[in-house]
């Protein structure tokens, strides 16, 4: 008898079997990977194809050099001379791809599923969701599959096919789950930089303009679960960069702002200057990967957890850009006083270009001699922006004069319009202002109570220097659109607007809003829970699960959970085994025993099932046909080998009825 692991020529349905299996393992990385190597794969799978069919012959040593050269060409040209990410998968998928016209025998078989074993694990650099887990489990499965094919000689329905790999994993999850949590976190293998995970939301500059494309967008910027009760939402105002440099159309960090936020800082000294009035609110945060530095919290942050820093204008950064998600902590204070730092402070918060907007300069200084005080010349440009001015997602176009032309022409804009404006116009008449960038909201997810904020909630508003208060917040744009801060965007907005913002949505529909709000938070937990699970967090679930931790606690855990999980696998193959596995045939018997026990026929303990099928027609002579039919496929099933009859038993038996014969 031929050894398994001798080499075989692959069986057609082998084949079959890797080209479905390869299709599924390497779709993922074509969704930012060049398309080409799609096409290196159909065309490398349709030459194996031909072999197999007779018609082609195995490439020869030219052949196959020259199909390695046109794909280091094509990496090449894609990829140019460096080594990144892309690169690397995409000479693993290649490899994968070529190694089809190589496949001979079995060793080749084993060879490329193990590889495919592999180029899942891959999939998980790129995509971490729980859709991602659960099609690898998939694919995992299904190279289970063909591999066991390899050495099957028959041919079965496809769940028969499927089945027995996925009994195999559901018996290894108990084992799969005791690891996660007991063996030391060494950072994620999917934790691997790569560009495609930095998605810019926020940028380090405002322009006019430059909101348009987050406020449409339904990109994910982070997502925020409180300790208590969620703040109301015109108190979420989440603070990122502040913007004290305008050279006339942008609005940027002034000089001595970046030099200082390049370190970030925990010192006690950089909180001198806050006095922290209230309640605390607590509350941890998953940011969505940037490949940015800086991060958002409420203003004042009182403390912060470990992996990020603080700067001086009251916000908290990372230690480096954000490429993968990250999480972190802090404890902000809602009502604050912020006072200066230093005296240049408050001449950088005076800086204007020397030309430009000229009727904005003339008007602010003529208010400014009109109210007499900075808080009644607020209270004039407050009270301008609400009788005269739109809130719009689609402003006109303005000049190279873009404050003149809003203030006193189209007078149609959002948050970037009115704060640039309004800072401007304070500067102009010699009141310290700023800009400060962030969002402004979220969304509470009703199914686990946490705030979802997305690219759409971005928001600027202004700060100002008044004397005797410190930093004072302004929201010009709450003045325009109250709305937009106390229930979000979308309630501010036009008819025409609101369609514009709804295109994510599609059909604005309950059913689907709510099922949206499930998948979010089934991913949001996977993410807390699963891809969250660093050192620290599994420190604090063993202490709740042992108490103390030590050696010989854990070792007796390990082996309690170990134990408790071998005996549910015992048991559950036992009962398995009493069910189903007596034999095939025995149970489709037993099946139609219980059928023809309704009509008063039980087989006697020393009858055959011939003999017994014999005597019920002797006595049911309508019977005949049908049991005779069966007792012929039950004797080919038992003495042929033949397992795909059972199928048809199967079949055949659920169709009859002995009170009305159907066979």
């Amino acid at each position: 008898m031929t050894s398994l692991s001798a080499p075989r020529t692959i069986s057609r349905n082998s084949l079959a079997w890797l080209f479905a299996v390869q299709v599924l393992v390497l779709a993922p990385h074509f969704f930012y990977l060049p398309l080409w190597l799609a096409v290196v794969w159909l065309l490398v799978a349709f030459w194996r194809w031909r072999i197999f069919q007779g018609a082609w012959n195995y490439p020869n040593k030219v052949q196959k050099s020259l199909a390695v050269a046109a794909c280091c060409v094509g990496l090449l040209l894609t990829f140019g001379s460096g080594v990144r990410f892309e690169l690397l998968i995409s000479l693993l998928l290649i490899g994968f791809s070529l190694k089809l016209l190589e496949l001979k025998n079995r060793t080749d078989f084993v060879l490329l599923i193990f590889i495919a074993f592999f180029i899942v694990a891959t999939q998980f650099i790129e995509f971490n969701q729980f859709a991602a887990a659960f099609y690898g489990f998939f694919c995992v499965a299904l190279l289970c599959t063909a591999l066991m094919q390899l050495y099957k000689n028959t041919v079965s329905s496809l769940v028969r096919e499927v089945l027995p790999s996925f009994y195999i994993l559901m018996q290894a999850i108990p084992f799969m789950l005791l690891l996660f949590i007991v063996v030391p976190r060494l950072g994620s293998f999917w934790a691997v930089p790569s560009p495609q995970h930095a998605k810019t939301g926020m940028s380090d500059a405002m322009a006019p303009g430059s909101f348009t494309e987050l406020m449409e967008s339904d990109e994910l910027a982070f997502r925020v679960t409180f300790t208590g009760k969620i703040p109301s939402h015109d108190k979420l105002y989440w603070r990122g960069l502040v913007f004290s440099f305008f050279d006339g159309n942008r609005w940027t960090q002034a000089r001595e702002q970046q030099i200082e936020n390049r370190v970030n800082q925990t010192s006690k000294r950089l909180r001198s200057h806050i006095d922290y009035i209230g309640d605390k609110t607590e509350y941890d945060v998953i940011a969505e990967p940037s490949g940015q530095m800086w991060l958002y919290a409420l203003a004042a942050p009182i403390s912060w957890s470990d992996n990020i820093g603080f700067a001086g204008d009251l916000r908290v950064q990372a230690f480096a850009p954000v490429t993968e998600r990250m999480s972190y902590k802090v404890i902000s204070s809602l009502n604050y006083n912020l006072h200066l730092r230093s005296d240049n402070e408050l001449t950088a918060n005076l800086q204007l270009p020397k030309s430009g907007n000229l009727k904005t300069r003339e008007q602010a200084k003529q208010w400014m001699q009109d109210t007499g005080t900075p808080e009644k010349l607020i209270e004039k440009l407050l009270s301008y922006y609400h009788q005269k001015f739109t809130y719009t997602l689609n402003p006109p176009a303005l000049g190279a004069n873009n404050v003149d032309d809003f203030l006193w022409r189209t007078q149609q804009g959002f948050c970037e319009h009115f704060s640039s404006s309004f800072v401007f116009f304070l500067r102009a008449a010699g009141v310290p202002a700023r800009v400060v960038v962030g969002y402004q909201g979220g969304d509470i997810n009703s199914i686990d109570n946490y705030l979802v904020v997305h690219q759409r909630d971005a928001h600027a508003w202004a700060e100002v220097w008044l004397e005797g208060r410190g930093w004072v917040m302004f929201d010009p744009t709450a003045i325009v659109a109250p709305e937009r801060v106390r229930k979000g965007i979308a309630e501010s907005l036009s008819a025409a607007d609101q369609k514009m913002l709804a295109k994510p949505f599609g059909a604005s529909l309950k059913l689907l809003l709510l099922a949206r709000e499930q998948w979010d938070a089934l991913n949001y937990q996977w993410t807390r829970w699963v891809m969250n699970y660093d050192s620290s967090l599994q420190s604090s679930l063993l202490e709740n699960i042992m108490g103390e931790v030590s050696a010989a606690r854990m070792a007796l855990f390990v082996l309690a959970s170990g134990g408790l999980a071998l005996l549910l696998l015992l048991a559950f193959l036992m009962l398995r085994t009493r069910k189903r596995d007596i034999s095939d045939a025995v149970f489709v018997y037993r099946q139609l025993c219980k059928k023809l026990a309704t009509l008063g026929f039980t087989p006697l303990p020393s009858e055959t099932p011939r003999a017994f099928l014999l005597r019920v027609t002797a006595a049911r002579t309508d019977l005949s046909a049908p049991l005779v039919r069966f007792a012929q496929l039950f004797e080919v099933m038992v003495y042929g080998e033949q397992s795909h009859i059972r199928d048809q038993l199967l079949k055949e038996l659920a169709a009859f009825n002995p009170r009305k014969v159907a066979f």
